[in-house]
């Protein structure tokens, strides 16, 4: 069995969004504008990421986004980051046409920036197949995510590796 590897890239559109809110240094309550930046804290566990909002004044507010796990045990950063594979980015298509059936394609995420479900992503990195038809791959366990079956809303992290058997 051959196996073609790929590098995914995934982040999401950022748009500055607005949020009127009880701003603790003026007083009053303004529109906090989001500086699409991003910051992460470590408790040992948990990794948060947060968005950074401003005020007009400058006072900065942190709306939490998203929580991952963190490593628990020691990790050689070498086997994380492949650096020989040809890279998916964000417009880019995986053709399966051109691919034989005793071929398997492994996806490894490298980057994700934001929230992305397994389905969703696959159905937006592939070509010619439709998100319902991965959700059936999902389940009949012709696609893996880290060599074990899940379900197709599972939420994809970094370093995960997606096996497509065609």
């Amino acid at each position: 069995m051959q196996k073609q590897t790929f590098s995914l890239v995934l982040r999401q559109k950022r748009e500055a969004d607005t949020v009127n809110k009880q701003c603790k240094m003026c007083g009053k309550v303004t529109v906090f504008t989001d500086t699409t930046i991003r910051r992460h804290n470590a408790n040992g566990k948990n990794i948060y990421q947060f968005a950074i909002y401003k005020c007009p004044k400058n006072h900065s507010w942190n709306k939490k986004l998203d929580i991952y796990k963190s490593f628990s045990e020691h990790v050689d950063p070498e086997t994380l980051i492949p650096t020989e594979f040809e890279t998916i980015k964000e417009n880019e298509k995986i053709s399966l046409q051109e691919i034989t059936e005793q071929q398997v394609i492994e996806l490894k995420v490298t980057v994700v920036e934001g929230s992305f479900r397994l389905d969703q992503t696959l159905a937006s990195h592939i070509e010619g197949i439709s998100r319902t038809e991965i959700v059936h791959k999902i389940k009949k366990g012709l696609i893996l995510l880290n060599g074990i079956l899940t379900k197709p809303s599972q939420k994809v992290s970094l370093h995960d590796t997606i096996s497509i058997h065609v």
